[in-house]
C-alpha cells in the first residue's frame, strides 16, 4: 500500500494529486482541499493525527508534500519518504521553504525528492525498503521534570 499525503495547507496540491494516476498500487490518499484521485482505494481531505500514524504504520512506500510533520512521522515509522515539495512558482505555496527543505533533506538522506511528478512511478519502483520504526528516545528533558514532579 501506498500512502499519500499533502498536508493541511489551504491551497490544492493538484500537481501531486494528478501525479498518482500513473501509480497501479493500492493508494490511501490524505487529499485536502483539492479532489480526491480516482484510482485511490481510499480517499479522505483531511485526516485525525491517529489515523495518518496509523497509515504511516501500515504503508509500504510513502509519498509525502514536504511538510515537516509527514516527513518526521514517515521517518519515524521507518520510511524514507518520497517527497513532492509545493512550488511557489506553480501556486501550491506562498514561497520555497518546502523546495529548500527538501534539498537539504535529500542531500542527508532523509527523503528522496521528486521534482518531476511525471517520474513518480519509475521512483515508487525504485523507493528504498522500509527499515524498522525509529526507536522511541525520550528528550532528556523529561526525565528531569518527571523527577522534579516526582521528588518535590
Amino acid at each position: 500500500m501506498i500512502f499519500v499525503t499533502v498536508g493541511t495547507h489551504h491551497q490544492p496540491f493538484e500537481r501531486l494529486l494528478n501525479g498518482l494516476d500513473s501509480l497501479d498500487d493500492d493508494l490511501v490518499v490524505q487529499y485536502g482541499p483539492g479532489k480526491p484521485p480516482a484510482n485511490a482505494l481510499r480517499a479522505e481531505p483531511f485526516m485525525s493525527f491517529d489515523a495518518m500514524l496509523k497509515a504511516f504504520r501500515e504503508a509500504d512506500t510513502v509519498v509525502t508534500h514536504a511538510g515537516v510533520g509527514s516527513i518526521i512521522c514517515a521517518n519515524r515509522e521507518g520510511h524514507i519518504p518520497l517527497v513532492v515539495p509545493r512550488r511557489h512558482e506553480l501556486g501550491e505555496h506562498v514561497d520555497d521553504h518546502q523546495v529548500e527543505l527538501t534539498r537539504a533533506l535529500a542531500e542527508r538522506g532523509n527523503v528522496v525528492a521528486v521534482w518531476d511528478v511525471d517520474t513518480l512511478a519509475e521512483t515508487v519502483a525504485a523507493a528504498p525498503p522500509r527499515r524498522g520504526p525509529a526507536a522511541k528516545v525520550e528528550p532528556a528533558l523529561c526525565p528531569s521534570v518527571r523527577d522534579a514532579l516526582i521528588n518535590s
